[in-house]
């Protein structure tokens, strides 16, 4: 289970004004005593509109990024207190995860399984399998530097799911992906969820929210304005559809 406590993350922004080393810095709060749990086996999906606290939030959930204050715990493992015990448990994506141009795509996915100190028998099985899920075979040797960016992407999710984790956490996932591309991720997503395993993601595709997720988080301004299920959501107005309703939600 995901259980996130005030949590909160302060940083500080240029403003006009100058000082002796250039312009003076403000502090905002980029999240702000966000609470939620999500169950053990659901698919959560965070919404809001661009620089609403989305990523930064994921961030912190995956002990990437340390609270200013407040916690989040992974399965009873606190973020603060024990962050290489949680990025042991968790898979994490995001649009701009680092991959080695240099590198081919089958030797992208050796390096982090090897990293993630898995043995070949293990990782090959489970990396030919998503492999062929995401229609990737004709360009396991094409460097990384050649890839399209909805391949590179394809390719960040098998370093991410290459060990297996108890939760996996994807920061827009089809972003920068053609429509058949996300199909296929989306198809991905689908079998993680029939597998039983956590899944958050982040996303501005709301067809994908409402299809996948069990449970749904709209934020605006760095605060949580909506916690609930899908039926929950559609009932905040019975004569609009999803979209309607969330742009409302994030327009008030």
């Amino acid at each position: 289970m995901i259980e996130v406590k005030n949590l909160s993350k302060q940083f500080k922004a240029p403003t006009e004004e100058k000082g002796l080393f250039g312009p003076k810095k403000k502090p905002f709060w980029a999240v702000k005593d966000l609470n939620f749990q999500i169950k053990k086996g659901s698919v959560a999906s965070i919404l809001g509109p661009n620089g609403c606290g989305k990523t930064t939030t994921l961030r912190m959930i995956a002990a990437m990024l340390t609270p200013s204050r407040g916690t989040a715990f992974v399965d009873s493992v606190d973020v603060r207190k024990d962050k290489q015990v949680v990025k042991s448990k968790i898979g994490y994506m995001t649009n701009n995860t680092s991959l080695y141009d240099r590198l081919s795509v089958i030797e992208t996915i050796k390096f982090f399984a090897e990293l993630n100190q898995i043995s070949a028998d293990i990782y090959m099985p489970r990396a030919e399998k998503l492999i062929e899920q995401l229609d990737m075979k004709k360009y396991l040797n094409k460097r990384v530097a050649d890839l399209s960016t909805g391949m590179k992407q394809k390719t960040s999710i098998v370093r991410t799911l290459i060990h297996d984790p108890d939760l996996i956490v994807l920061d827009e996932p089809t972003t920068g992906v053609d429509v058949t591309g996300q199909s296929v991720i989306i198809d991905l997503i689908k079998s993680i969820k029939d597998s039983g395993k956590t899944l958050i993601f982040s996303t501005h595709q709301l067809n994908e929210v409402r299809d996948i997720a069990d449970h749904i988080i709209v934020m605006k301004a760095g605060e949580k304005i909506f916690d609930g299920d899908n039926s929950q959501f559609q009932e905040l107005d019975s004569n609009k559809n999803f979209t309607e309703i969330f742009m409302e939600l994030v327009s008030e």
